[in-house]
């Protein structure tokens, strides 16, 4: 069935049900992936996806559905299974359907250039990246897994206000893991790197930066439990900024689930620090010019030189606090598509020289069970190298970095000018921090 015959049909039979208004929402997604280990193709997947989401409002409550297919049973199934959720939804909270008022930046164009390279050469790709890292040094004694990967995605939204759009967006994905070893204790290294189209993705730096990456470990002790300066790197600033993010959400603010409750206009942070989420910023693969609700995006500050400015809405969040939606709906959660922290002017080396003596964080493990966002405290494992005279003098392993994130930022004294493609949704730069608790185990 055509999808303009199919959204004409729900549009009919969801009026004729009951419902004031609706959406459809219409996702497909391609996605590749090839993960190579030992030169043998361990995972690979080559799949069409395809899901119609249907949300239906009556009397200021919303209830969905959603398919896999679009036929004349699916018009009835997703507008019934709809209505029967919205008879048992016991939910006080109004919802509404987006009427296409603002102004919407042009709509996203994908231009897969992936898609065009052949199975056999993706697959060269994966095997090559192993080759490359075992071959950056002798101490790199395997590749645990190399990976090539993409995705494209074609988003549609019809709704009864008149709402029509669509647009594609996309991305591509390389990463190795890999394990160096001196005859001692084994370390492992990780590097990922990001595009929108194959240029971007240089598979040499992926391989190098992960054997260096391991090859610094070499030799790694613990450290004694204090409160140190420290830098952490871009990378591991950006997990630990990701891992918070459900705190912007106005939806957990309203849940009393983030400590940033009647924050707005106050000081959360650092004056050094301002972060702005960018739908379209020219670094981030994935771009988009609407949200999963029809609501268009745009670039805003959300920490202006340590002022939280916003909180990021949907529709329902927005309708309780008497606000405008911000187009930050994306999977089930509201938060920011792209996140980019402005620089500062401090090379890397010379936040080291500025740091003096303490540590450098290079990598956490353990974000998931470490970190609490309704009061944001986290304490994670973290690996990383002790600092001195502003040079690096040994590696760090078994350590513990604790705190409160609010405290975190507010803790910021300097912002690195290196910043990088850290995720796919994340530029950011290191941070130099003037202290943290670090938890060793050495007396």
């Amino acid at each position: 069935m055509r999808v303009e015959t199919f959204k004409d049909k729900v549009f009919a039979y969801s009026k004729k049900k009951g419902f004031d208004d609706c959406e459809l929402l219409l996702m497909k997604i391609k996605e590749f992936g090839v993960t190579v280990s030992r030169q043998n193709v361990e995972n690979y997947t080559d799949a069409d996806s395809f899901v119609v989401t249907f949300k239906g409002l009556k009397d200021g409550k919303s209830a969905f559905s959603s398919s896999e297919v679009i036929d004349e049973d699916a018009v009835k199934f997703l507008v019934d299974s709809a209505y029967e959720n919205l008879l048992v939804t016991d939910t006080l909270e109004e919802d509404s359907i987006y009427d296409g008022s603002g102004e919407y930046s042009p709509s996203q164009r994908f231009e897969d250039q992936f898609a065009s390279i052949s199975v056999k050469e993706k697959i060269r790709m994966a095997k090559f990246l192993e080759e490359k890292a075992l071959s950056c040094d002798k101490r790199i004694a395997m590749v645990i897994m190399s990976s090539y990967s993409h995705e494209a995605y074609q988003i549609t939204i019809f709704n009864t206000k008149g709402v029509e759009l669509s647009e594609s967006t996309g991305l591509g994905v390389s990463f190795v893991y890999l394990v160096a070893s001196d005859g001692n204790k084994p370390k492992k290294g990780w590097k990922a790197v990001f595009g929108s189209n194959p240029n971007e993705i240089d598979l040499n730096k992926v391989a190098s930066e992960a054997a260096k990456e391991a090859l610094s470990q070499l030799g790694a002790e613990s450290l004694r439990s204090g409160r140190y300066r420290a830098i952490l790197r871009n990378d591991v600033f950006a997990d630990l900024f990701s891992a918070f993010m459900p705190v912007f959400s106005a939806e957990s603010v309203q849940k009393g689930l983030s400590p940033l409750k009647g924050k707005i206009n106050s000081k959360i942070a650092s004056d050094k620090l301002t972060v702005l989420e960018d739908p379209l910023f020219d670094k981030t693969p994935i771009k988009r010019s609407f949200d999963n609700e029809g609501v268009p995006t745009k670039r805003k500050l959300f920490i202006d030189q340590g002022v939280l400015t916003t909180y990021f809405h949907s529709l329902k969040s927005a309708k309780k606090d008497k606000v405008q939606p911000t187009g930050n709906v994306f999977t089930f959660k509201c938060v920011p598509l792209n996140s980019i922290v402005k620089p500062g002017e401090s090379s890397f080396p010379e936040l080291m020289k500025k740091m003096d003596e303490g540590v450098v964080i290079t990598g956490l493990d353990g974000l998931h069970s470490g970190v609490r966002t309704v009061s944001g405290e986290f304490s994670v494992s973290a690996v990383g190298y002790y600092v001195q005279g502003g040079e690096i003098v040994r590696p760090l392993e078994q350590i513990t970095i604790s705190g409160n994130f609010i405290d975190l930022l507010k803790s910021i004294e300097e912002v690195g000018n290196d910043s990088e493609l850290v995720s796919g949704s994340a530029y950011f730069p290191s941070v130099l921090l003037g202290s943290i608790d670090v938890a060793g185990n050495l007396s």
